[in-house]
């Protein structure tokens, strides 16, 4: 019997070998790793593994890419997306209203990004607001944008020399929590600056959708953890913190928005949305995930198979976005720039460099230059592109959707 070789488990905060493979991917660049053209082609690769922990049943990777490579000076804007800015807006106005929050009242968002969400709280009143941003240039923009931020990581180092003891109303964190290295130090610090009667805010992406809708490539270096209510739960209650209310939004192709106290506070009592959802958040066990892994395998060769087809017939294929979790596609299903010529972006940081292994080159938008197909790498916000671009799909041009299912529209 081969040795199991040892890891360390996120949820228990120590190494183990009690764990599952679920589904190996094999070597992948880090996949915010935007090249210079001379840079193309010397790119490290890191495993992409995803396990199942059996203590406390959590899903996460078996390798971590460490946080300054990945964060400290990362591309991402959240702000470049409409429903995204209208989806916070949406969150911001639920939360003023539901926690009666007052104009004073300290607001943090954890990994705040360009300052988008924090954005949205302004707009309704709260003016005591906080961005923990950890890349140098992000933050820089989150700045420009009028909100007060600090380019730090958050952890309980930084609570401590920051924020201190009890100061925090209400805490947001819209799709970090599953980017934590040093998650047990970031929910200490949450814990000891969070009011008695503060609330928390985590918006994560589910692993129970990215398992029905199949998006596979949701896994990436930067998503360390892929939560489950259940499993989420069983990592919070280990501080005195505990979810209350959630639900299901389908911002990211499917996520939770779940709210969380401190498990004696006067706002810990179990909504009915949230019973519902946990319930059904059971089903969602190591045999499921399973079955996830054996689908997308059988699914390699799949969309490989049809570009290869559609470029013998001499089509122009371009890319839709040149978002991270592309790359897990492109990579996995060895898609390089033989079949596709190029993607196509709105953000200026991506503008000009090229996708990490597929070197294929990320050019702006071009309504005078227009493939005969787009694949939609960016498929998570396949809604917004589509209404968006409607008027090139009636001129003849098709968009392919890889997920859950291969399909054409046009």
């Amino acid at each position: 019997m081969i040795e199991k070789k040892e890891i360390f488990s996120l949820g228990e905060n120590k190494p183990t070998t009690d764990y599952e493979v679920v589904l190996d991917l094999g070597n992948h660049p880090w996949c915010n790793d935007f090249l210079k053209k001379e840079k193309c082609g010397k790119e490290a690769e890191y495993p992409l593994q995803l396990v199942y922990c059996n203590k406390p049943g959590l899903l996460q990777l078996s390798y971590f890419v460490p946080k300054e490579t990945m964060f400290s000076d990362h591309c991402y804007l959240s702000g470049v997306t409409n429903s995204l800015t209208k989806h916070f807006y949406d969150v911001a106005e639920e939360n003023m209203t539901q926690f009666n929050i007052k104009d004073n009242d300290l607001i943090v968002d954890i990994g705040g990004n360009d300052g988008s969400q924090l954005l949205q709280y302004k707009k309704l009143g709260a003016n005591n607001v906080l961005n923990i941003e950890s890349s140098d240039r992000v933050s820089k923009i989150s700045k420009e944008n009028g909100i007060k931020t600090i380019n730090e990581f958050f952890n309980k180092r930084c609570v401590k020399n920051n924020i201190g003891e009890k100061t925090v109303k209400l805490y947001n964190a819209s799709g970090v929590f599953f980017h934590l290295e040093e998650l047990h130090s970031v929910i200490e610090g949450i814990e000891l600056s969070l009011q008695d009667d503060g609330v928390l805010i985590v918006q994560f992406m589910y692993a129970g959708t990215m398992i029905e809708k199949l998006n596979f490539d949701t896994i990436y270096h930067e998503h360390l953890c892929y939560y489950t209510l259940k499993s989420l739960n069983a990592l919070l209650s280990k501080y005195n913190l505990e979810i209350f209310d959630a639900y299901y939004s389908e911002i990211h192709s499917g996520s939770i928005i779940s709210k969380i106290c401190k498990k004696d506070s006067k706002l810990n009592t179990k909504t009915d949305r949230f019973i519902e959802l946990l319930e059904n958040d059971k089903k969602y066990d190591l045999d499921k995930f399973k079955q996830f892994a054996k689908i997308i395998k059988s699914k390699k060769s799949h969309l490989k198979d049809i570009l290869t087809q559609l470029k013998s017939k001499g089509n122009k294929i371009y890319a839709y976005g040149a978002p991270a979790k592309g790359n897990t596609l492109l990579n996995y299903f060895e898609i390089d720039n033989k079949l596709v010529d190029k993607s196509v972006e709105i953000n200026e940081l991506k503008i000009g460099k090229y996708l990490p292994k597929s070197h294929i080159p990320i050019l702006k938008e071009d309504s005078d230059d227009l493939p005969d197909y787009y694949l939609l790498l960016a498929h998570n916000f396949e809604k917004e592109i589509i209404e968006k671009n409607q008027h090139i799909i009636d001129k003849g041009t098709k968009f392919i959707i890889p997920f859950p299912e291969v399909k054409i529209i046009g």
